[in-house]
């Protein structure tokens, strides 16, 4: 992944569009992220695009440019809607032939849908979308607890960072992610921003990432911390944006990654019951909703090749 393409609509959301400007249009290679050949495309290059706060958007290439892109990336329009541009689908269909990636970012997953690539696929949407977009399009399946869906080569998203830096991690590794992540002032890639937990809760963080092979129940983590378990519930939330259970299962699908990116030699079992799993079967579960492969899968993209 290379050569990025967004590909705009008549209408565009500025923050979604600034996500996929800033992630693959911000020149990092002094820190070791890959230079990207970028581009704004729309089907009337030239053509002012308005946005939110009066703000208007001038693509300069046409749908020519799709040609060469490994990845399009559909940026959101103000709204969803139904149609499409017969040219745009065209453009759209024509790049999965020939082997490019396809991502949706928000409402831009009804524009892919429009275009019939979406029929019988799993697709995340923001959950004020989920319900249109499953009575609008019967033939996808849309699931609003997750926040992307990598179906390659089709990939939709619900929050737009965390698919964009996936993509950088999948295809140049978890340190060229992070020092995305880090320009962005995000934190490390596939955690959630942090929110200045107090000293007790932060306490009980560093020491559940130290022991992520434990039993980490809330019930565990309440006694650990002193408080009731409704206590520890609010504070932990407060405190991280999420329930213990999905911080704990976040850090340990982290840590499974780590584990088969850097060190090829350990079987699949024993680095699930490292990361805390109970058996590989149950990492493979949450391999396979989260990256849409399995953890061997997994380590044959990333992990190191024999001459490093």
């Amino acid at each position: 992944m290379r050569n990025v393409v967004v590909l705009m609509s008549s209408t565009v959301r500025p923050f979604e569009l600034a996500v996929l400007c800033e992630v693959f249009g911000t020149d990092r290679t002094a820190r070791g992220v890959p230079a990207f050949d970028f581009a704004i495309a729309s089907a009337t290059p030239g053509v002012p695009v308005p946005a939110f706060g009066g703000l208007t958007i001038t693509p300069a290439a046409g749908l020519d440019r799709l040609r060469a892109a490994d990845l399009v990336a559909v940026a959101p329009p103000a709204a969803p809607g139904r149609q499409v541009d017969p040219a745009v689908a065209a453009a759209l269909h024509a790049a999965v032939a020939r082997g490019a990636r396809l991502v949706a970012l928000g409402s831009a997953t009804f524009t892919l849908a429009s275009a019939g690539l979406l029929d019988g696929r799993t697709v995340a949407a923001p959950w004020m979308y989920a319900q249109q977009l499953a009575d609008w399009f019967p033939r996808l399946r849309v699931d609003p607890s997750v926040r992307f869906v990598d179906d390659d080569p089709i990939l939709t998203a619900a929050a737009g960072i965390d698919l964009c830096l996936h993509l950088i991690r999948k295809d140049h590794g978890a340190a060229a992610a992070n020092a995305v992540a880090a320009g962005m002032r995000f934190g490390p890639a596939g955690h959630p921003p942090a929110r200045r937990p107090d000293d007790d809760i932060a306490a009980l963080l560093d020491w559940a990432a130290g022991n992520l092979h434990e039993d980490l129940s809330i019930e565990v983590l309440a006694r650990r911390a002193l408080l009731s378990t409704r206590s520890l519930a609010r504070r932990f939330r407060a405190a991280t944006g999420v329930t213990p259970y999905a911080w704990v299962l976040d850090q340990r699908v982290s840590l499974a990654q780590q584990l088969l990116e850097t060190q090829p030699s350990l079987g699949v079992e024993e680095a699930a019951g490292r990361a805390g799993f109970s058996s590989a079967a149950l990492l493979r579960q949450h391999f396979q909703r989260r990256f849409g492969c399995s953890p061997s899968q997994y380590r044959s993209r990333f992990a190191p090749s024999p001459r490093g």
